[in-house]
């Protein structure tokens, strides 16, 4: 059954828009969902319009900070735990926190089952996570008196899980099914919370891919997208987070420029299906630890950026290496090529920087949304 869709007015519209407000794009390296939540609120408050609950996991010998503190890396590991499903052709080389210690040292795995057959033998447990922290949210939410916020659910597509496949060819063989597996999980929690929730659709390999591809051929990259979008309940709330990558604070992307990011973005945006809102697109303008560009001009071709007068755009520049006034400098730098006011973000989660630089970028981004 679709949701039911909400009828904002253009005032209301119109004031949303106006304000700068913040969003966190996912993970926090804090105890638990509750103290990063609580720490999320108390640094950010009002200004956030929705709230991640800090994706920590199941925190154990072998995943000392949590099982979910790496994005897609969770997933993987849970496939990779069933050994009745998935046959192990590489071990993983890992580091302190359980996790592999780079891009090229993730586990390989071998389905057992056909793309058809796999869905009904695969949980990856997103919509349990979600059932744990949502309580949570709705009464912090009311402690703090946001009636308001949003509940962020972040899932990848069915293309990131490739990133555990020895073979290209059965990367995309089960692209589609894993978007079934992840459809179904983010329908569970559409189906409790509603438009109480904000479905954050994560795509790293997406934008790799786009960036590999020549222009005209961009079309390929939206393809595991817009599938995962066909399969969510009708009426859905969706933010789209474009992703260089953050594995360890190492980018997987590394553009010299913003056209094909823009012209994706675009394309994205042209093609994207009535049946659900885009609430916002994050663009990120930092690789990991390397610092955004100070430079106005890089950020010219965002002029040419296309988004429905009622979506969010999300400007991930917010970083430890650049100062309050640099920060500023490149946020006046975006909202001069746009045009606009945007709202204020790190270009990735902050689940693999320190508590005390997490910290200090909530402080940091608190200020930016009041520049």
């Amino acid at each position: 059954m679709p949701l039911k869709q909400d009828q904002p007015t253009v005032a209301t519209k119109a004031a949303s828009l106006a304000k700068r407000s913040a969003m966190l794009v996912g993970s926090l390296p804090f105890a638990n969902e509750e103290t990063c939540m609580k720490r999320a609120l108390d640094a950010l408050g009002p200004t956030l319009f929705c709230l991640p609950d800090g994706e920590i996991g199941e925190k154990t010998p072998s995943f000392p900070k949590g099982n979910r503190i790496a994005w897609v890396v969770y997933a993987i590991e849970k496939l990779t735990q069933d050994k009745s499903s998935w046959q192990i052709v590489k071990e993983p080389i890992r580091g302190a926190d359980g996790m592999a210690v780079n891009y090229d040292s993730f586990q390989k795995l071998k389905p057992r089952y056909s793309p058809t057959d796999m869905p009904q033998h695969v949980q990856l447990g997103y919509d349990d996570f979600f059932q744990r922290s949502y309580p949570i949210f709705k009464r912090l939410r009311q402690q703090h008196k946001l009636p308001d916020l949003k509940f962020q659910l972040g899932v990848p597509t069915g293309f990131a899980m490739g990133f555990a496949f020895a073979s290209p060819i059965t990367w995309l063989r089960y692209t589609y099914a894993f978007n079934t597996v992840i459809a179904r999980e983010v329908n569970a929690a559409l189906a409790e919370a509603g438009h109480d929730v904000i479905v954050q659709i994560e795509v790293p390999p997406e934008l790799y891919a786009a960036y590999k591809l020549p222009t005209p051929l961009l079309k390929l990259a939206l393809l595991p997208i817009q599938d995962l979008l066909s399969k969510i309940t009708p009426g859905a709330q969706i933010g789209i987070h474009l992703c260089l990558g953050d594995f360890h604070n190492e980018a997987l992307v590394h553009p010299k420029a913003l056209g094909k990011m823009v012209s994706f973005s675009n394309r994205l945006v042209q093609e994207w299906p009535s049946q659900h809102k885009l609430v916002y697109v994050h663009y990120p303008f930092a690789e990991g630890m390397v610092p955004p560009a100070t430079e106005a001009s890089y950020y010219a071709p965002l002029k040419h950026i296309q988004l429905p007068v009622d979506t969010r755009f999300v400007a991930g520049f917010v970083h430890e290496k650049r100062t309050l006034a640099e920060n500023r400098h490149i946020l006046n730098s975006i909202e001069a090529a746009l045009g606009k006011t945007v709202d204020v973000a790190s270009s990735c989660g902050l689940g693999r920087r320190t508590p005390d630089v997490a910290k200090d970028l909530l402080s940091l981004t608190a200020q930016l949304t009041q520049a």
